[in-house]
């Protein structure tokens, strides 16, 4: 198998929403259970496997890829 030359991307859940509303990130609800998600828990293993976005490519075309929200960290006043 090779190395996957493109990293699993992550976003904070206010950057997610914002594409949610924009129609370009959803759960992996609103799409259905196909290959290619299966291609995604073998090929992105970090995956949580709960959300999708689109992403554009070197070429400017939208990508489906799976995304990671990044877990918030609670500011603690020292």
């Amino acid at each position: 198998m090779s190395s996957n030359p493109v990293a699993l991307q992550s976003m904070t859940r206010a950057e997610y929403q914002i594409r949610v509303e924009r129609g370009y990130a959803g759960p992996v609800t609103a799409i259905p259970d196909t290959p290619g998600l299966e291609g995604w828990r073998s090929q992105f293993p970090d995956w949580r496997g709960r959300n999708w976005t689109y992403t554009e490519d070197d070429r400017g075309a939208l990508r489906l890829r799976p995304v990671n929200l990044a877990r918030s960290r609670s500011a603690r006043a020292a």
